[in-house]
């Protein structure tokens, strides 16, 4: 969508912004405002696949694997799986692309998903490559139309997206991977979720640069909430240019909270069962509220937000790194 009709603040177009004093809406903004929509097109998309396009088998195994934010989308899709009482109880195992072979052993029976929004990253296709040659179902999960995708024989299917990201903080490709794998995984009951997730709206980015302030030194969580934080951190860095440091809360008390000084600013990605949350004072709580299966979305939602409002703070341009 065009920058220029976009009415900042607002999630539809602008009919008039030939007066407008504001400055063009930037890239990133843009496509946070858009990827609640695209939930909706891959969830409904990914749930009517056939399945003529898998093996008769069931899965042995469920594999899941990439690189920086697409490792991140791997984890955080495998404690979605996880967390679904639902589903054929099968392994999960969420890891990076470099452990694939070496920590991770993909066997014959396996199904794999490997993270890849350009579908370019040279380790996670050796890796896609070696689970395709011991007879495992290897499928690339990327963004539509990734130039990379055409490249990869080893992959037997392709799960597309979003459209392709024209900077480099990934964010509607991130919820958009997860969005694609789980609602071919979990089904109808993933499509309601990420229904649901869609009506919380979009937050007031001024309201955010307040909270925000000059961001974090350090973001903290356990399981899930420590990708969330992981994932978080690399927003920040990405369009703040912030070098964040990110922790799982248990290994912050051994050793890491000893290098945060007095003026340091300590978040925290809360779930309700992190057994630290009474000893953490942080200066800001991000909570994680519900039960379900991706009740953790609007937390990591509410990071990529907030990453953006402090580069704005910081006077940083957030779509400095072009895709």
């Amino acid at each position: 969508m065009d920058s220029t009709a976009i009415e900042r603040g607002t999630d539809t177009p602008s009919q008039d912004t030939t007066d407008s004093n504001e400055p063009p809406m930037s890239i990133v903004e843009q496509t946070l405002r858009s990827q609640r929509e695209s939930w909706r097109e891959i969830s409904e998309r990914v749930s009517k696949l056939g399945t003529t396009e898998f093996p008769h088998e069931p899965a042995k195994r469920i594999l899941l694997f990439g690189v920086g934010s697409s490792h991140h989308a791997a984890r955080l899709t495998a404690f979605a799986l996880l967390r679904d009482k639902l589903r054929l109880r099968v392994p999960v195992i969420a890891c990076s692309s470099n452990s694939i072979g070496n920590d991770v052993i993909p066997q014959k029976g396996d199904w794999v998903f490997a993270f890849s929004h350009r579908g370019g990253t040279p380790v996670t296709r050796q890796a896609l490559k070696v689970c395709d040659q011991v007879g495992a179902f290897p499928m690339l999960v990327c963004g539509k139309d990734a130039p990379g995708a055409r490249e990869i024989e080893s992959a037997r299917m392709v799960l597309e997206t979003v459209e392709m990201e024209r900077v480099e903080p990934h964010t509607a490709s991130v919820t958009g991977a997860i969005c694609a794998v789980t609602s071919l995984l979990m089904g109808a009951k993933a499509v309601e979720e990420w229904d649901a997730l869609r009506s919380i709206g979009n937050p007031d980015l001024e309201y955010f640069r307040v909270k925000a302030g000059e961001g974090p030194t350090a973001i903290v969580g356990e399981w899930e909430a420590e990708w969330i934080a992981r994932e978080g951190a690399l927003k920040f860095m990405e369009m703040a240019r912030l070098p964040v440091r990110a922790y799982g809360t248990e290994e912050y008390f051994h050793g890491p909270r000893q290098s945060l000084g007095e003026y340091e600013r300590l978040w925290h990605v809360s779930l309700a069962r992190d057994p630290r949350n009474d000893d953490l004072k942080p200066d800001y709580r991000i909570g994680v509220f519900g039960a379900s299966p991706l009740a953790w979305i609007p937390a990591l939602v509410e990071l990529q937000w907030l990453a953006l409002a402090t580069a704005f703070n910081r006077g940083v341009d957030p779509d400095g790194l072009k895709g």
